[in-house]
């Protein structure tokens, strides 16, 4: 026994050691790819804000050159205008171009020829035909100014103002060098920014601008492998005999792609794994060198020592004791066989505990087929239902049950099994189980129930008998067809007023007569209607003074404002304990309230004029298709209304009342004379129903109905 022990052991730590280098190896490989994945997409970001950071700066660096530009050459046309003399003055007029920290100075007449200009040498010139301005960039027009930048070859960039003249016709231009945003752009560019390129230790970051390579470094990968990337994915590519990590980024018609070696990210990691491999394995073997030394010191000896008492035991020594105390859990098994031979030496305390132990889980198995779920069904809102059942004694009889085999119809029964104990509960079972197979199979409740008695008439030996409430309910209309068999109790609420005895007639029960017919009859409940099923143990119930519960009684319990059918029954059930404390219940209770609710209300009413018909065919078209009608049937109930509404006035007022269910759409149209028909001279409708009709209070009203199953 020990030896198949360890090698069970030693297979089953193998086994362990496996799947732990296995999760070692998953979670650190998924970890290293998300570590890659987060160090490249950090530095991408970070490029991203710096080249954003640039943009920026250079931004703003030229929106003050350009209403510094603008400014000096509005002075300059201000001082031209106060000191006009000045245009003659070569000197002066250097000594101003200095000050104003411009690079030239031009001042033209109505026809463009420039009659004073720092240099001299652009006198006579005709400065709209821009011979010596190139346009690159326009900058910015502001109503009289105009801002252009010019790009001179040999001497860099420049930027012109030019404004009107304040004194007369004609244009002032100043021009100022851009040496301050060459070098700042000089000094942003990417080429003075090798450290920002690099990514780990081997990896760079390639950097494109409408398929154009910027930077120097030229990758492992092709470009066009780089400018194919999916962006905002990592990509495993493989070049050069190498695998690399790359992932792209599109931002402001850039394009950042960051590269990375796989070597550089699984270096560290796998000796990361091999490093807690081999600790693992050390550790696994230790754990298995333990476990087998305390097992065999603990189990294995403790297992031996039972043994040998128990050999004793099966003798017939019943003094014998086990006393083994190795650890608790060898102690306890010592008091259990101990107690265990104890209790052989009163086998009638032990049959008298498996029958109380039975009978226990006979009830408790007997509860749990019984539904207990409320609400029963909670996404339907066309009735309320609640049911209890209690018990006279350990098992019984009684029961209850309800389904909705389809959409539109709910099952419910309530059964009155005229035995108790363990004969009745078994009753009950088979009672349930074949009448749940029935339902499910479908069925009026006539033929269902007539199917059951027949199959519980068979095999009935001990003749046990059993009375039955059967009802099928159309949600949807509120028709219940119901066939009562036996002596089953109802009441009926309608209106909200008392409750008065339901009108049952009885047929025989079931489990008598295999051949028995049964009758159904039917009841139409409105909105609001409620009913009370239940069984003979109610009224039966007896106080301390030897008094039934009756049906007087019960009624007065349900008297008054009970706002649901759970608060009714849990009434009753309160009513119930309180009238038999000391008292005794004789048989079993069930009771069944349930409440016809109807179709929820789904009704529109809307005013509007002929004119806006068309949102009032989409309020329409809303209400029908939370109900899932069909399209064919929401386009012709909208077609309708447009036919009606056609010849009417425009102005008109019209009131529309509308009313939507899961079998019929109904319109109601209304609206004052002067008395005129729309459906007279329409063509052919495509509702099921319509009508006009004219009211005394001098208004026309049309109605159109549409069955939509």
């Amino acid at each position: 026994m020990r030896q198949q022990f360890l090698i069970r052991l030693s297979a089953c730590i193998f086994a362990a050691f496996l799947l732990t280098a296995g999760l070692v190896y998953f979670q650190f490989s998924t970890r290293l790819e998300d570590r890659a994945e987060q160090m490249i997409k950090t530095r991408l970001s970070d490029m991203l804000d710096f080249m954003m950071h640039v943009e920026q700066a250079v931004g703003f660096l030229n929106r003050v050159n350009n209403a510094s530009t603008t400014d000096r050459a509005n002075a300059l046309a201000e001082i031209i205008t106060l000191d006009p003399d000045v245009l003659r003055k070569q000197e002066e007029l250097q000594g101003i171009c200095n000050r104003l920290g411009a690079e030239q100075i031009a001042v033209t007449d109505a026809d463009g020829i420039i009659e004073a200009a720092v240099p001299e040498s652009l006198v006579g010139r005709n400065l709209a035909d821009g011979e010596d301005v190139i346009p690159i960039v326009s900058l910015s027009e502001r109503g009289d100014e105009i801002l252009a930048e010019v790009s001179d070859l040999s001497r860099g960039s420049m930027r012109f103002a030019n404004v009107k003249r304040q004194d007369r016709p004609g244009r002032v231009r100043l021009g100022f060098r851009t040496r301050l945003e060459q070098q700042a752009r000089a000094e942003s560019s990417l080429d003075n920014t090798p450290l920002r390129l690099r990514l780990g230790k081997n990896g760079h970051i390639v950097i494109f601008r409408r398929g154009v390579c910027l930077t120097h470094e030229r990758s492992e990968i092709p470009e066009t492998d780089l400018l194919a990337l999916e962006p905002g994915r990592v990509h495993i590519i493989q070049a050069d005999s190498a695998d690399f990590y790359a992932y792209a980024v599109d931002a402001n018609g850039y394009r950042l792609v960051g590269v990375l070696p796989a070597q550089e990210v699984y270096g560290a990691g796998w000796r990361t794994v091999k490093v807690m491999v081999i600790s693992n394995l050390l550790l696994f073997m230790l754990i298995f060198g333990v476990v087998s030394w305390l097992l065999q010191r603990i189990v294995l000896r403790g297992i031996s020592q039972v043994n040998e008492s128990l050999m004793e035991i099966t003798e017939g020594d019943l003094e014998r004791k086990v006393e083994v105390a190795t650890c608790p859990e060898f102690v306890r098994l010592s008091n259990g066989i101990n107690f265990m031979v104890d209790s052989l030496r009163s086998v009638g305390e032990e049959r008298q505990s498996h029958v109380k132990r039975d009978l226990e889980l006979a009830r408790t198995i007997q509860s749990t087929v019984l539904p207990t779920k409320f609400p029963a069904f909670p996404n339907v809102e066309q009735f309320d239902l609640y049911a209890t059942c209690m018990q006279a004694s350990e098992v019984g009889g009684d029961f209850y049950d309800f389904s909705m085999p389809d959409k539109k119809h709910l099952h419910f029964l309530v059964a009155d099994v005229d035995a108790s104990g363990i004969a009745a509960a078994l009753f009950m079972m088979r009672a349930m189980t074949i009448i749940r197979a029935l339902t499910r199979a479908g069925g009026t409740p006539q033929s269902i129930v007539t199917e059951a008695n027949r199959e519980l008439c068979q095999g009935n030996q001990t003749g046990i008998h059993m009375a039955l409430f059967y009802g099928n309910l159309d949600i949807t209309t509120g028709m219940l067809e119901f066939v009562n068999a036996g002596r089953l109790h109802g009441l009926c609420q309608t209106d909200g007023g008392q409750y008065s005895q339901l009108a049952l007639r009885a047929d025989d029960v079931l489990g008598d007569q295999p051949d028995m017919q049964f009758h159904t009859e039917t009841r139409q409940l409105v909105p609001g209607d409620r009913l009370f099923l239940y069984t003979e143990g109610v009224l039966n119930a007896t106080n301390t003074h030897n008094i039934p519960f009756s049906e007087a009684r019960l009624k007065e319990v349900l008297h008054g404002e009970l706002p649901t059918v759970t608060d009714a029954l849990q009434r009753v059930q309160s009513s119930l304990r309180q009238y038999l404390e000391g008292g005794r219940m004789e048989r079993d209770v069930t009771m069944l309230a349930l409440e016809f609710l109807g179709e929820p209300a789904n009704e529109i009413e809307l005013d509007f004029t002929p004119e806006q018909v068309e949102d009032a065919a989409l309020h329409v078209a809303h209400q029908m298709e939370e109900l899932l009608a069909a399209p064919s049937d929401i386009i012709g109930m909208q077609d309708s209304l447009r036919v009606v509404l056609r010849d009417l006035p425009l102005g008109v007022p019209v009131h529309m009342s509308f009313n939507c269910t899961e079998q019929r759409a109904e319109m109601l149209l209304s609206f004052p004379a002067p008395r005129c028909n729309p459906l007279e001279h329409s063509p052919a409708l495509v509702v099921d129903e319509s009508s006009y009709d004219f009211t005394d209070n001098q208004e026309n009203m049309v109605k159109l109905c549409k069955n939509l199953i």
